[in-house]
């Protein structure tokens, strides 16, 4: 049982209180509540066993994504709760809707579209190392969590990396609710707006995700350019600080574990089941909501129509009767390929195979290149509060100063001249 017993009806995912204990209170719902009723933010039953929350993510005609969904003369809906302000693209859209814009994206993330683009991927990696490796002295967080994402994810879609910092500020602020970070999200809308509406002029010259997006057809006709941003913003918000708090939360237990880190060093063939295990245990994308549409029984608790539920990813994927020894890190564990980071069923995210071959090339290269850092645990700081994300704020570390190994390296240009437009269209 947990330390932290959870006063069921008080329960609240936005609260400091479960983002330093959200372990322990998950474990306790698991154990005496498994699908808890809490009277939070207009309340909400939260879901915490594995095989609820994989039931649930398989069901999407009983648990809807959509938004503006109406009950009883009230309106609610979406993949957050409460509600996020900008709908999230595909992410809030039910099938058959949800599918067909899926149809659109899905090849340009297929894992043979991710593995032709790991050399360029590789090329980024090398950059974001070179910025700092000379220095013996980096911020996980600022130096390389926050930049890497925003590069991969702007170079891959076909958005101008002169954006990269911008964008990422913007998105890693507001998944920690800093003061003014909606007003920052608010122009980074304009902006990509901007950049859509520019790209409609030559639409179909460059073949990357941007102009994907803009060619393709729905029902007989293209995508307005309002529809064209959301989905942008739909994939920089699952592609940026979803990947900023893994690559914290991995520095910092392979920084407080030295062994497990050379063992990674000595046995690269190790990382990619290393990286599905730290997706497991860390699993920075907390949790998403879905609305029920039909009465329905779940874990022994009656759902009624128009009720919201939070599925709790990150418990589900320290369910015990899933993963044993769930609470320790087996960087060689069987099973963790079973995990819910991406979520499941027709939303799992797209990112699913981008986002683990960007971490595998970063542990390589890192491990590689500066093995020996220490990082400064007394000035590493967390987000306050998790409601969407679990990341950090700051990870300073120093290590013995190394090469860079890009050739002509230019620390005002992100990557070097080479390109590689949006991967395998099969």
């Amino acid at each position: 049982m947990s330390d932290v017993h959870v006063a069921v009806e008080d329960f609240d995912h936005h609260s400091e209180e479960f983002a330093e204990h959200w372990r322990e209170q998950y474990a306790d719902l698991r154990e005496r509540c498994p699908v808890a009723r809490t009277s939070r933010h207009g309340g909400y039953a939260v879901v915490t066993r594995y095989d609820d929350v994989m039931r649930v993510l398989r069901d999407p005609a009983t648990f809807a994504c959509g938004r503006d969904l109406e009950f009883d003369g009230r309106r609610t809906g979406g993949v957050t709760v409460p509600v996020n302000p900008v709908r999230m693209g595909m992410m809030e859209m039910d099938p058959p809707e949800s599918v067909a814009y899926r149809r659109v994206l899905a090849p340009r993330f297929s894992a043979k579209a991710i593995q032709e683009y790991r050399p360029r991927m590789a090329e980024i990696v090398s950059w974001t190392l070179d910025r700092v490796v000379e220095s013996g002295r980096i911020d996980f967080v600022d130096d390389l969590a926050n930049p890497l994402p925003a590069l991969v994810s702007l170079d891959y879609f076909g958005l101008p990396l002169d954006k990269w910092e911008a964008y990422a500020t913007a998105l890693h602020k507001a998944a920690y609710r800093e003061k003014g970070s909606a007003r920052a999200v608010g122009e980074l809308l304009t902006d990509l707006a901007g950049i859509v509406a520019e790209r409609r002029r030559t639409a179909g010259e460059r073949g990357d995700i941007v102009d994907r997006l803009l060619t393709a057809e729905i029902d007989g006709a293209t995508m307005d350019d309002e529809t064209v941003t959301e989905m942008l913003f739909m994939l920089l918000n699952g592609g940026i600080d979803t990947s900023t708090a893994l690559i914290a939360s991995m520095f910092r237990y392979l920084g407080e574990n030295p062994d497990e880190r050379a063992r990674l060093a000595a046995d690269p063939s190790l990382i990619p089941t290393a990286v599905d295990e730290m997706l497991r245990y860390f699993t920075p994308g907390t949790g998403v909501a879905r609305t029920v549409m039909q009465p329905v029984e779940l874990g022994g608790v009656q759902l009624q129509p128009g009720e919201r539920v939070l599925l709790a990813l990150g418990s589900a994927n320290n369910d015990p009767d899933t993963f044993p020894e769930p609470d320790t890190i087996r960087l060689d564990r069987g099973n963790n390929s079973k995990h819910l980071a991406f979520g499941n069923g027709v939303h799992r995210c797209l990112g699913a195979f981008l986002a683990p071959a960007e971490m595998i090339v970063l542990l390589e290269e890192v491990l590689g290149r500066i093995p020996d850092y220490e990082i400064d645990s007394v000035a590493v700081l967390r987000y306050p509060t998790i409601p969407l994300i679990n990341g950090y704020i700051a990870m300073p570390a120093t290590f013995t100063p190394a090469e860079r190994v890009l050739a002509g390296f230019d620390s005002q240009l992100p990557v070097r001249a080479s390109a590689v437009r949006g991967g395998s269209s099969c």
